[in-house]
């Protein structure tokens, strides 16, 4: 079997003559010996290790893409875009309440970086969507409210979030009533806050991005 995938494989210009497994050509030195692919054990085992070896680059990936959030956040200092970078005595505060923290543009960037991180960010995104929604102007709370149920609220919506039936139907009878206001989404967003505070609150002010913002040594002195 292995002979005449040979002969077809000298017939194709595309691969080198003398591999017959072409997509796994850079995965046949493996701890510096070679491992020719003259067998279906042998071909078997390089696959096996030539996932494993992708895995190892998805989980540096995700390393890194944590260090970048780590160091863009604790770097930021006067003058930046984002914000100052608070005092550890101001970032203590944070542990105050959940609204402490999302009072703070540095707090609240940080929490969401940190829910990026993990990927769970969908219960922030819909309670700041509501915060926006509730100074919007009336003349265009209609469609901004239709959109919000959509992504979030609805079954299967592309962010939805854990809400159970009840809340949903009132939030869509909200949604859809001819007096629209700034209080469609309450019940939804004080649900969603609550989650938030049992959990992924909790968990942010145990992660080393906070903690080492809190850390006096770890805050240069101002010039």
């Amino acid at each position: 079997m292995i002979y005449s995938m040979r002969k077809r494989l000298k017939r194709c210009n595309g691969y080198p003559k003398e591999d017959p497994f072409p997509p796994l050509q850079n995965a046949r030195y493996i701890n510096g010996r070679h491992h020719p692919l003259t067998s279906h054990w042998q071909s078997t085992t390089i696959r096996t290790i030539s996932s494993f070896q992708i895995l190892q680059i998805a989980v540096n990936s995700i390393k890194r893409f944590e260090m970048r959030i780590h160091l863009a956040f604790l770097g930021k200092r006067k003058g930046e875009s984002l914000s100052v970078r608070p005092q550890p005595e101001e970032a203590q505060k944070w542990t105050e309440c959940f609204s402490t923290l999302m009072t703070s543009k540095y707090g609240s960037s940080l929490y969401r970086a940190f829910l990026l991180r993990e990927f769970s960010n969908e219960n922030l995104e819909f309670w700041l969507a509501v915060e926006y929604y509730k100074n919007m102007k009336p003349k265009k709370m209609a469609a901004r409210a239709a959109q919000i149920y959509q992504d979030f609220v609805a079954v299967q919506a592309p962010k939805e979030v854990n809400l159970d039936a009840e809340t949903r139907l009132i939030t869509l009878t909200n949604v859809q009533s001819s007096q629209l206001d700034e209080h469609a989404f309450d019940r939804a967003q004080r649900r969603i806050q609550h989650m938030m505070e049992r959990d992924s609150y909790l968990r942010f002010l145990q992660s080393g991005l906070f903690l080492e913002l809190i850390q006096t040594e770890n805050y240069p002195p101002s010039r």
